[in-house]
């Protein structure tokens, strides 16, 4: 027949049962929607892959993952852990206090007032006490207490921010500090309860109205 014989240069052969060489739809209608058409016939008539029109049939919604079409569900990121320490990096609450030191040998006082500033460390929960220099004062003044936890008691404790508060008396290493004040940043946080709900607000407010007043 004709399709047995070779296909030499010159000579050709054309086959009466291919009559239509269009390219037509891979996709039917129906139903208003489009879907594959697994029973076309190539150009000329010919067979075509069924299996590369078929893929595209709708699927068993059993074994169909809305994942591949919708992505997968997003889920919300866990807030980073921040340490304690760098929670309350460079954050410090700041009392204005005094003490008595005792004088001798002197006629006209027997005990001096000092101011200091007791700097309370909150990331690591660490005290130092501070006296503001005065120039000429002729007494020795700056770091009166070096940084570090500060013993409570002979039972082992440490002071902590639990324990500060203002009008209070504090004994480090023998001396006795009365609190009389603190900074805006430790009051904020005095009026909104954030570190002690039991802390003695009325000293503070007092105090200013002393310091406002003139006294």
């Amino acid at each position: 027949m004709a399709w047995g014989l070779p296909k030499l240069p010159g000579l050709t052969f054309s086959d009466p049962t291919k009559t239509q060489y269009h390219m037509r739809s891979s996709l039917r209608y129906y139903q208003g929607h489009r879907f594959p058409d697994t029973e076309i016939r190539g150009p000329g008539g010919t067979a075509t892959d069924v299996d590369s029109n078929a893929f595209a049939l709708p699927e068993d919604t059993v074994n169909y993952d809305p994942s591949l079409t919708y992505g997968r569900v997003k889920q919300p990121a866990l807030p980073a852990v921040v340490p304690h320490w760098v929670h309350y990096d460079k954050r410090c609450l700041n009392f204005t206090a005094f003490f008595k030191q005792p004088v001798f040998d002197n006629p006209d006082e027997n005990s001096r007032v000092r101011i200091v500033n007791i700097i309370y460390f909150l990331e690591d929960d660490t005290l130092t006490v501070m006296e503001p220099r005065v120039k000429n004062s002729g007494i020795w003044q700056g770091r009166m207490v070096k940084r570090g936890k500060i013993p409570k008691n002979d039972l082992g404790e440490y002071w902590h921010w639990k324990d500060l508060d203002v009008g209070k008396d504090f004994c480090i290493y023998g001396k006795v500090f009365h609190t009389v004040s603190c900074d805006l940043f430790t009051k904020v946080r005095i009026l909104y309860g954030v570190w002690k709900a039991s802390i003695n607000v009325y000293n503070v407010i007092l105090c200013d109205l002393v310091t406002w007043s003139g006294f």
